[in-house]
């Protein structure tokens, strides 16, 4: 009898070890964060500006998508996630307070980018060009991101208050803080049961900002991430994460298999679309170049724009999510052992690692030349890897974590 029961028992736990797919050992689902620690590496890669290896795998090169949409698609996950069952203990009231709480915080850790940037910015020894400007690199264009006359103590006060200065490294930061100030209405609509009418309401906004494109701030991260049309992914984001239960029981009947596979097939063709990307940095010999590049370039701007967040590159974005989250799940094992060491503390500590990326790259650009055209392929992915280091150190040991915001 004794072995009867033991046997099942055995036979689990050596299933347990050899299976390479992913088991939910606690509430905490690591392949979120994973991706989340994929997407802080592309950001970070994309704002070190030397051409490096990481380019390579990181540069809009697995498709139409970079990584500060997967930072926001997978923000707006962890907020309906976490807050469906939140919910269940706590009123709106009592979660719309932290939500607001949080943006208040993360919205005085803006300010202080800002303002350690102005200062650092008198000091003559350190140049702090990269951080203070942004640079077209094809055409060598430079724009001050910071004013360059003199101003007034009253036009000081507004353009920080209202962020209207800052790097264009951490922009995206003014984004999330708009939407976390708004998120209690989209959980309010979810509470209710209100989801197709929350959809409904962020496409019908996107949509509206696709014909008349408008800015509803005057704070500067509208120009890179325009808050009518970045809204959707988010509240995307938001929603399948409030249901991520129900959609990962529907993926497991037949009509969820067909929809699943039929995202994983976008994914590839957008895929292979993106391999025929135009970008001028990029060696030739790494591009197909079946699609003309003229006819490239009029879908990537017409239907995948960046900044405006074209149509495909929503539909891209989504596809591209559910398939490495199906990835994941099938063949976690070996992708945990060989990098997880890496992405999940990065992904753990995504907020807090961004708002240090800046500094990270200041310190980068006194010692190298921030030049794309200069494919030093050795020192360049050096400089990459060392910065990647030095930002997962300070993760892995949670380096004033006290003070900032995760």
């Amino acid at each position: 009898m004794e072995i009867s029961q033991s046997a099942p028992v055995a036979i689990a736990k050596n299933r347990e070890k050899t299976t390479w797919r992913y088991v939910l050992a606690d509430r905490r689902d690591l392949r979120i964060d994973m991706m989340r620690g994929v997407a802080l590496v592309m950001m970070v890669v994309a704002h070190t500006e030397v051409m490096s290896v990481f380019n390579i795998f990181t540069w809009e090169r697995f498709g139409l998508t970079t990584g500060a949409e997967g930072f926001v698609i997978l923000s707006g996950f962890m907020l309906g996630m976490l807050n469906r069952v939140r919910l269940q203990k706590a009123v709106l009231l009592t979660i719309s307070w932290g939500l607001w709480r949080r943006a208040w915080k993360i919205y005085q850790v803006n300010i202080i980018i800002i303002v350690s940037i102005l200062l650092l910015s008198h000091l003559h020894f350190i140049n702090t060009f990269e951080v203070t400007h942004f640079t077209d690199r094809y055409s060598g264009t430079h724009w001050s991101l910071f004013p360059t006359s003199p101003q007034i103590r009253e036009t000081w006060f507004n353009i920080i208050l209202y962020l209207q200065i800052g790097p264009h490294q951490t922009q995206i930061l003014g984004l999330y803080i708009c939407l976390l100030l708004i998120s209690p209405l989209f959980l309010g609509l979810l509470h209710n049961g209100k989801v197709v009418w929350l959809l409904l309401l962020s496409l019908a906004v996107y949509c509206c900002w696709q014909v008349w494109p408008m800015r509803v701030t005057v704070s500067e991260f509208e120009f890179a991430f325009p808050l009518m049309a970045w809204q959707l992914i988010f509240v995307l984001g938001m929603c399948c994460g409030w249901y991520k239960e129900e959609l990962l029981s529907l993926a497991r009947t037949p009509a969820g298999k067909a929809v699943v596979a039929a995202l994983v097939v976008v994914a590839i063709v957008l895929g292979f679309v993106a391999q025929n990307h135009t970008n001028p940095f990029i060696p030739p010999a790494l591009l197909l170049q079946v699609i003309p590049p003229a006819d490239f370039n009029a879908f990537y701007h017409t239907w995948a724009a960046k900044n405006g967040l074209g149509p495909v590159r929503v539909v891209n974005d989504i596809a591209l999510m559910v398939t490495v989250y199906l990835v994941l799940t099938r063949c976690w094992t070996p992708i945990y052992r060989a990098t997880g060491w890496f992405f999940i503390p990065l992904g753990q500590h995504s907020l807090y690692t961004f708002i240090l990326h800046v500094y990270v790259v200041l310190v980068v650009s006194q010692f190298v030349t921030f030049d794309l055209w200069r494919q030093a392929w050795l020192t360049n992915t050096l400089i990459h890897a060392l910065a990647l280091g030095a930002l997962w150190l300070m993760a892995k040991y949670n380096v004033a974590g006290r003070w900032i915001p995760n």
